[in-house]
């Protein structure tokens, strides 16, 4: 459990004029925006991405509308809210905001994931909030009150770009009724997660698992670990498994290290070869992917944990059902005696440029942002979409402790790490999945693909650190 602060940073008060100097990547300053008088009435515009208006994550744009309420009484104006939930994926909702901010048509505040800060920072769509982790937390009660490690996802090129918005563990769940039929006993299956924690149950230990399963009789063929069916950064968690790092810490630049993402491309192919997983599993609809995971006895498989919420919500079991079958810890890891470990990818709120809106009010979106990081808006995300905790406040909260599941998960926060804010990070995890697919279906071995990816990068990503 990460230590508690003591101690509340002091809120600066906001009058009806503001000022903000912002310092766009590379040192190129954005010119100052002083004696901004706010209008009696405003609309504010926030986009939302991956979230349909009626999913479980609806509140990522719904609470903008209690926050406007406590702003337009602190300020005597008026605010209309604009909240967009926008159903699109990743991918395509980064393009829509792309061409809204080049047009100069972007929302006032977009919520998306923190690997896009790098991106868009460099690009000046967005603005930095604050100089340091230090800063922002003085900025309002709120901020400080976030847990302190997650300031690590936003910031880039030392200022801070974003507020955290929800984090997302991801486990690896299993069966618990094919482990009993298989033989194991209550006790050894509630103890797997402690042993993924310790280092004690690897990879290895998986696929050996697996295919016992199989050669008994109890685990179907090619139901014995299935992997997310997509592209996505979650492969990545398979590659820092063996060892491998991402980022150099001295200088920023991304890093691939050849010998890791071997054995990450050789686990890939043996649990096809072994029949464990689908040759063809990449392709899979995700109607299919949850339904086949939580109705049609697979073994092991690795996810999401908002994945629990939108099982809920789409009826494919109830609550009682999902802990009755599923169990879940930590993403082995596949070196013995090495603890466990999960990939965090807070989304997060971030603030337009004035560029990027044809609007100066850059500080009245980052006092609306404080006022939607609080607890009592949070929690109710958290619980309803299975996000974990972003603020210190809600490890005491009656209504996120009540949840068994999130509570469950409280200690997945000391073995997580974050994807690095590098505008070139996309290009690098869709490298290793495109030859990861190549690899686990045969079409190349694993050295080979090693090399397809070690090609490719060298040209894509000049300054790569290629160990």
């Amino acid at each position: 459990m990460l230590a508690k602060k003591r101690g509340i940073g002091f809120c600066l008060a906001m009058a009806m004029v503001f000022s903000l100097p912002s310092v766009f990547a590379g040192g190129a300053a954005e010119p100052e925006i002083e004696d901004v008088e706010l209008p009696s009435e405003l609309e504010v515009t926030l986009w939302s991405g991956n979230a349909p208006p009626d999913g479980v994550d609806r509140y990522r744009a719904l609470n903008l509308v209690p926050a406007a309420e406590a702003v337009e009484q602190k300020h005597g104006i008026s605010i209309r809210t604009n909240p967009v939930s926008d159903p699109a994926g990743w991918g395509d909702f980064s393009r829509r905001y792309n061409l809204a901010a080049e047009a100069g048509e972007a929302p006032d505040i977009v919520v998306s994931g923190h690997t896009d800060v790098g991106l868009w920072g460099a690009a000046g769509y967005i603005v930095p909030i604050a100089d340091s982790v230090e800063e922002v937390q003085q900025m309002y009660p709120q901020f400080d009150d976030v847990i302190d490690t997650l300031w690590d996802a936003v910031t880039w090129r030392g200022q801070i770009w974003g507020v955290p918005q929800d984090v997302d563990g991801r486990p690896m769940y299993f069966n618990k009724i094919l482990l009993s039929e298989m033989g194991w006993s209550a006790q050894e299956i509630a103890d797997l997660p402690e042993r993924i924690r310790t280092g004690d149950f690897t990879l290895e230990d998986m696929i050996a698992t697996a295919a016992d399963g199989v050669e008994q009789g109890v685990v179907e063929p090619g139901h014995g670990f299935w992997h997310r069916p997509a592209p996505g950064g979650d492969f990545v968690q398979f590659y820092r498994a063996y060892g491998g790092e991402i980022q150099d810490a001295d200088s920023g630049q991304l890093v691939l290290e050849t010998e890791p993402l071997r054995e990450k491309y050789d686990f890939f192919r043996r649990i096809v070869e072994k029949d464990l997983t689908p040759r063809d599993i990449v392709g899979t609809t995700w109607d299919v992917w949850h339904d086949t995971v939580i109705n049609h006895d697979v073994l092991f498989f690795h996810g999401g944990a908002w994945m629990w919420a939108g099982w809920l919500d789409d009826g494919l079991a109830t609550e009682d059902e999902l802990f009755e079958r599923l169990g879940y810890g930590l993403i082995p890891s596949g070196i013995p005696g090495e603890s466990g470990h999960t990939l965090y990818h807070p989304i997060t709120y971030m603030v337009s440029s004035r560029d990027a809106t044809g609007r100066p009010y850059q500080q009245l979106m980052i006092e609306l942002i404080a006022h939607m990081t609080t607890t009592e808006l949070n929690t109710r995300h958290a619980v309803e979409s299975a996000h974990l905790a972003i603020l210190e406040s809600q490890l005491d909260d009656p209504d996120y402790l009540a949840d068994q599941f999130l509570g469950d998960l409280g200690y997945f926060a000391e073995y997580a790490y974050f994807a690095p804010n590098h505008p070139q990070y996309g290009q690098f995890i869709d490298a290793l999945f495109e030859s990861m697919v190549d690899a686990e279906r045969g079409e190349l071995s694993p050295d080979e693909a090693v090399d397809e990816v070690v090609a490719r990068l060298r040209m894509e990503i000049p300054d790569l650190i290629i160990r």
